[in-house]
């Protein structure tokens, strides 16, 4: 695999999803997105030397010399497959993600599946109405067992059988006679932490309690923007309208980059845009025919910064190319974002 393949994504359009909020202060797409990463092992064993170097590669950026000062981070935590492994470890895999809507589980049997990383979960509620989250792989064969979305009253293997209840425990193992020290209590699902704020529901992958805390997640997962979100209406005034797939051609930073640069792309790359856009005349529209007619607009806009994502990540593989500059007065955002993925790649709690 080569290196400029690494951490390469899809996008799909659903709020805040994948990306720790925290990590994306500012965002203002009018298509919000989702991460899926190209497949690397879920769990990656670092030796000694490979962790060192790694280490040495986020050390590379300074969060300390302000943004008038300040270089970007170098190519290496764009293109190096050692560096996406640690992101996924030290960010995506530790703390709440948001992976999907309240909506999406409305009644009992609705699931819905996902991919966060190289993690491949599903999300159900129960005949009681209790949502779980586990992950999506038989304990047979490792086969995925539920795809898409829908309604189910218990999730069946398409490969060899096996089943298992909304609750996660082994319902039938086909042709299991014989076996021996063979319980089925011990062979449900793999359960995930799961748990919900205002219309989105988030999972925490982290095996550690202290980091799967559900009695913290709203602390642990927003921290002290939860009020500004709140005061928004973002917990209560949002709803489901559907969801778009778009895969493009570069490394999940510089897609976030482009979404933090505050504006400054806009007027040579969404000249369309530009043109109509006066940020003192924002409202909010509750109308079917508005929704379609944003969801088209959004899609000329996401077509153009895939092209310029694209470009972006040919350029960062380039040997001509180690580092960038900020322009201060609008890529604060962008750098604000960078001190805090060095923070969380050193391990540092970002709530506190």
């Amino acid at each position: 695999m080569r290196a400029s393949n690494i951490g390469r994504v899809g996008l799909r359009p659903r709020v805040g999803e994948s990306i720790p909020p925290n990590l994306l202060p500012g965002l203002n797409s009018r298509v919000p997105v989702k991460i899926i990463f190209n497949s690397l092992p879920r769990h990656q064993t670092f030796s000694s030397s490979v962790a060192e170097s790694t280490l040495k590669l986020v050390y590379e950026f300074d969060p300390q010399i302000p943004v008038e000062e300040a270089v970007t981070p170098p190519s290496s935590w764009y293109t190096d497959p050692a560096f996406y492994s640690f992101e996924l470890d030290q960010v995506f895999y530790k703390g709440w993600q948001a992976v999907g809507y309240t909506d999406q589980i409305k009644e009992s049997y609705d699931y819905f599946t996902g991919r966060l990383g190289n993690v491949e979960f599903v999300v159900c509620r129960d005949s009681d109405g209790k949502i779980h989250a586990f992950h999506n792989v038989c304990r047979h064969h490792a086969s995925l067992l539920a795809y898409g979305s829908g309604k189910k009253t218990c999730f069946v293997c398409p490969y060899h059988g096996w089943t298992y209840s909304l609750v996660g425990s082994l319902l039938k193992a086909p042709r299991s006679t014989g076996l021996k020290k063979f319980d089925p209590r011990e062979f449900g699902l793999v359960p995930i932490k799961v748990a919900t704020w205002g219309p989105f529901v988030i999972i925490n992958l982290s095996t550690s309690q202290h980091e799967a805390d559900n009695d913290n997640y709203e602390n642990d997962w927003l921290g002290s923007s939860s009020e500004l979100l709140s005061a928004g209406g973002v917990d209560s005034s949002l709803s489901y309208v559907g969801r778009r797939e778009y895969i493009i051609e570069c490394n999940w930073k510089v897609f976030c980059d482009n979404y933090l640069d505050g504006g400054y792309h806009v007027p040579y790359a969404h000249k369309n845009l530009a043109s109509g856009l006066n940020l003192g005349t924002y409202t909010t529209e509750d109308d079917k025919d508005f929704i379609e007619r944003s969801l088209e607009d959004s899609e000329q806009v996401q077509v153009e910064d895939i092209i310029l994502c694209e470009g972006v990540q040919r350029g960062i593989e380039s040997p001509a190319y180690s580092s960038g500059r900020y322009a201060p007065t609008v890529e604060k955002a962008m750098h604000h974002f960078h001190c805090l993925l060095y923070r969380s790649l050193r391990g540092e709690n970002l709530s506190s």
